[in-house]
């Protein structure tokens, strides 16, 4: 662990920190964390990085602490690295420390630090711990990316179908009624559609307005997160690009506890806390269960059938070769790889038909809505 200079201390003032409640919301991982802004990914990377290189130039921890604190500009990041100093004063470790925290620094984060500190290398530990937070961002940010364009044509319709449901129906529901025509089943629908749509419109508004504020953000995001990731597991479409991404994850996360020089059973515990669905974490206990009882880490991971035949086979070879941690930083680099070209295949196939989509609401809408007129036609004509 890198040295704790015992006369540098954090100044204590009051007024640079955060308030006790604040502290205490921070601290909690419930509702309450949610409603402030809290430190992004992205913050907390850069802290990770800017804090190995500090301590790998030599400077004590308290003191490195005390320089981050005083140069961010973020008052709640500066708050937190301050409770952090007093609570490594009074005694605590720094893993142990970063815990009055679980919705800014992950067990996997404090497990690496925790370990960084076991070996004396937190320097280390944390430029790795680094580099994987920015990988991670890095996937965010492609995966956003790409799904910008399907984004926008899903958006655009649903402004085609409110305009539809709000003001075009209505109107030729009102012609309909005055001319008393008689409606066919599927216009129907669609005027009681219309009907509910207008009905409920005074709710959307509020309920869209409360998706820009961050807190209802983050605890929607984190509610129906679990939900997409079981149901992309569940869907044949998107069940192996979901898989490919999990897996990658875990990959990358296990690699570098690894070279970390964690024990095998504790960088499963560590590593696997990459924010899979709830089946992960059974996978996960199945792993322990087997290597205890005695069987290989490949045998383990073929029992599961989570893992794909390139997963196992570089992981035998690692087995084989002593070299575990570099054999599953390539399946890494190659599951990273695999997901791009699968992401491209998928949209590939993806845009069009939401194109098609698209058009087909549009014509059913379209012909729902000139049925009546047909009946009339015949009505005048006869």
């Amino acid at each position: 662990m890198a040295p704790v200079d015992s006369a540098v201390r954090p100044r204590p003032t009051p007024s640079d920190g955060i308030s006790p409640d604040v502290r205490a919301a921070l601290a909690t991982p419930g509702w309450s964390l949610r409603q402030m802004r809290v430190p992004g990914a992205a913050d907390i990377a850069m802290l990770t990085y800017d804090l190995g290189v500090l301590l790998g130039a030599g400077l004590p921890l308290l003191q490195a602490l005390d320089v981050l604190g005083q140069q961010t500009t973020d008052q709640v990041l500066r708050g937190v690295l301050q409770d952090v100093s007093r609570e490594i004063q009074v005694g605590k470790k720094f893993s142990e420390a970063l815990g009055r925290f679980p919705s800014l620094f992950s067990p996997l984060y404090r497990g690496i630090v925790g370990n960084g500190e076991t070996t004396g290398r937190l320097d280390l530990a944390l430029e790795r711990l680094a580099a994987f937070l920015e990988r991670d961002l890095e996937f965010r940010r492609k995966v956003r990316d790409i799904l910008v364009y399907p984004a926008m044509v899903m958006a655009m319709a649903g402004v085609v179908l409110t305009i539809f449901l709000i003001y075009i129906i209505p109107a030729f529901d009102q012609v309909y009624r005055h001319a008393g025509a008689s409606l066919p089943p599927l216009t129907r629908a669609l005027v009681a559609w219309s009907r509910l749509a207008r009905t409920t419109m005074p709710l959307v508004f509020p309920c869209a307005a409360a998706l820009l504020v961050p807190p209802v953000r983050r605890w929607l995001v984190g509610t129906c997160l679990p939900l997409i990731q079981r149901g992309l597991l569940a869907i044949p479409v998107t069940r192996s690009l979901a898989r490919t991404a999990l897996l990658g994850r875990f990959a990358h996360s296990m690699a570098m506890v690894l070279h970390s020089g964690v024990p095998l059973l504790s960088a499963l515990d560590v590593a696997g806390v990459v924010g899979g669905p709830q089946e992960f974490g059974s996978v996960i206990d199945t792993l322990k269960r087997s290597i205890i009882g005695g069987r290989r880490l490949t045998e383990a991971m073929r029992g599961t059938g989570w893992f794909t035949p390139t997963f196992l086979n570089m992981v035998n070879v690692g087995e084989e070769t002593g070299k575990l941690e570099t054999m599953i930083a390539r399946t890494a680099a190659i599951l990273d790889r695999e997901f791009d070209v699968r992401m491209r295949r998928f949209l590939t196939l993806l845009e069009p038909l939401l194109i098609l989509m698209v058009g087909a609401i549009v014509g059913v809408i379209l012909m729902a809505l000139y049925l009546p007129m047909f009946g009339l036609a015949r009505a005048v004509l006869h």
